[in-house]
This record gives structure tokens, sequence and C-alpha cells, in this order.
């Protein structure tokens, strides 16, 4: 059998595991067809409670972003409104300045059964969905939580070229992996912007989640809207320049999965240190302190990381490199420069990386 699974076999394991996470999520969100959309576009952000900091680290770069066409920004948290940190709200309202924000949270039962699967793709089709189907505007740029606009016409670019290309869903680049392949013309889901209207006329909300099915006779496993594109045939894509953002890839989900208890070991390319750097950047500099301290009196490889142990006893050079020049980039769009506590961090941990040998 072609694609991602080996065999016949392995293919009807992967969809009976996956059967029973479809059933609990099928009925959870749900949209009406748009009658009248506005022009322009809604930023939709599917954001974590416990990780309230990136959340506004992000509204502090957008607000200094040159967004005419942008209608409104909605950023969706992944708990129910009476269990948000406190002063939260009163922080977003403070970081947005001029722009329109929309808060919405997960109901009592949808945050019951995403807690209950705890998968980081329920997290975000489960917001992005929401957000979709609260959208006022024909066009919805999906914002990662973790991706940090540095050029500020970058929102604006991306919107008119979807806009101009006619297409339903406009990405960066075609999806290719799990038994997808370029020449299906299915794009990423990474800053896409999509024709709500199309979408939700078209398509329901759980054929945005991921799902098992043959593709032209492979195996494939369908990542966030990967289907819904399959119903409406009408994807397009355009490459973006990498220093339009910081986006240390697969970071969110590195998170979910550590706070999980799963990932545990060393992973030689592990985003995660820049997670405090996001948070110092977000007013809350007690990780990336705790992180110092910790280098600073044992140099042990072992970090304190939210309550759990990051290991970066195997992360490479390279990787640190690149790792480090991001951070000071966001540094520097964030606050005009790098602050004496974020570069003593960075140095302390380039210390323990070359110390590695790796």
């Amino acid at each position: 059998m072609q694609g991602k699974y080996p065999n016949w076999f392995a293919y009807q394991a992967a969809r009976l595991k996956r059967m029973p996470m479809v059933s609990q999520l099928r009925d959870l969100v749900s949209w009406e067809p748009m009658t009248a959309p506005e022009e322009g576009y809604t930023v939709v952000i599917g954001c974590m409670a416990a990780l309230p900091d990136v959340a506004v680290t992000n509204l502090n770069l957008m607000r200094r972003m040159q967004m005419p066409s942008a209608k409104q920004v909605i950023l969706v948290f992944d708990r129910p409104a009476e269990q948000m940190p406190e002063g939260l709200v009163e922080r977003i309202e403070e970081a947005r300045g001029d722009m329109p924000v929309t808060i919405l949270n997960y109901s009592e039962k949808q945050h019951a059964v995403a807690e209950r699967i705890k998968w980081g793709w329920v997290y975000a089709w489960m917001s992005w969905s929401i957000g979709i189907g609260a959208s006022k505007t024909r066009h919805v740029l999906l914002h990662d939580l973790d991706a940090m606009p540095v050029n500020p016409k970058f929102f604006e670019r991306r919107y008119e070229l979807a806009r101009d290309s006619g297409k339903a869903f406009f990405g960066i680049r075609w999806y290719k992996g799990n038994g997808i392949l370029p020449t299906d013309e299915l794009t990423t889901t990474f800053e896409m912007v999509l024709d709500a209207q199309v979408m939700r006329e078209k398509t329901k909300p759980i054929h945005g989640f991921n799902t098992i099915r043959k593709l032209d006779g492979r195996a494939c496993d369908f990542d966030t809207f990967l289907y819904s594109q399959l119903i409406v045939c009408n994807s397009g894509q355009a490459p973006i320049d990498e220093g339009d953002m910081v986006h240390p890839s697969q970071m969110i989900c590195q998170y979910t999965d550590m706070i999980a208890g799963r990932n545990t070991a060393p992973m030689p390319k592990t985003n995660l240190p820049l997670m405090p750097v996001y948070m110092h950047l977000g007013g809350h500099s007690e990780p990336l302190e705790h992180i110092t301290s910790h280098l600073k009196e044992t140099g042990d490889a072992r970090l304190p990381f939210m309550g759990k142990s990051l290991d970066v006893s195997k992360m490479t050079s390279v990787h640190w490199v690149w790792l480090e020049a991001e951070a000071r980039k966001l540094g520097v769009a964030a606050a005009g420069e790098v602050s004496q506590e974020l570069d003593t961090y960075l140095g302390l941990l380039r210390d323990r990386v070359e110390a590695n040998g790796v």
C-alpha cells in the first residue's frame, strides 16, 4: 500500500483508532452559511490560556502592523470564560491598541472533550473552526499563536494575494507528508487565508479535522483543513519571506506534549527554549529568570521549565545558532533592542549547548 501506512492492516488500525476521537468532536462546533459577508479579512488566533503572555506578545507585534483591510482579530481561548487567568482580558485590552479584538472561549463541553483527548491538533482545529464560524468577513487569516510577525505589511500582503487569486484556500506552500504529495495541491494551514463564505457553504467543521482516508490509491492522514480543501477543490499558494516572521515550527505542539507527559526525552531540535523568550516579551519574565539562575548556579542541561524538566543535553549547535538568531530578531522587533535579561539568558544557553559537543 502506498502512502503513510505500510499495509492495509496498519491503515485500518489507524482509522479505527481515530474514529472515537472524531465521534466525540463531530458536533462540538457548528457554523451557518454567510449571507452578506463583509469585505476585508479577520485574523483568527487559537490561544492557550496556559500561555497568556504569548498572546499578549503577538498582539504587541500586531499592533505595530499596517492592516487597513483587517476588520477584526478573534482570539479563541481553550477554556471557558470563567476559567481565564486573572487580569488577562485587561492585558489584552492594553496590548491591542486600536485593533478591534474579540475574545471567544470554549464551552464547558468543548473544553472537557479537548482536555480529555489532549492532542494539539484538536485545539488547533476547534479554535480555528470557532473563529471561522464567528467571522463576519469573507476572508479569514489563520494565524498561529507562536508565529510572531515582524514585517508590518505581512498580513495585508497575504490577504491581497489570496483575494486576487480567487482561491478558496491560499497558503504558503503545498502540503507534503502523511501520504499527501505536492501534486495533490492542498496547501498548508500555516498563515493560510481562506474564503469563509465558500467554506461555510460547502463544508462542515468536522470535515476540517484530521481524517485518515485514501487519495488516488494512497493511504493518507489529512492534516487540519486538508480534507475541507479536497471537498472544495480550489486551493492556491505563494511562498513567504522567512524574514516576515519568527515562527519556531511545532513549538506549541512540543509544549502541549511536554505538559501532557509525552516526548520527555532530550530532543536535538527542540524549540521550547524560545517559549520563555515569548513570555518575557509578553511581560512575564519569571520562567526566563528561573532558567537563567539555574544555568548560572549549576550549568545542568535539565532546565526547570513550567513545572517540568526540559533536557537540552542533545541540542545541536547548528539548531541553537538558528534559535538564538530568531530570539534576538524577535527581541528587536518587540522592544527595539535585546534586553540585558534576554542577552544573558541566550548567552548562558549558548554555553550550555556548546558544552554538549553535538
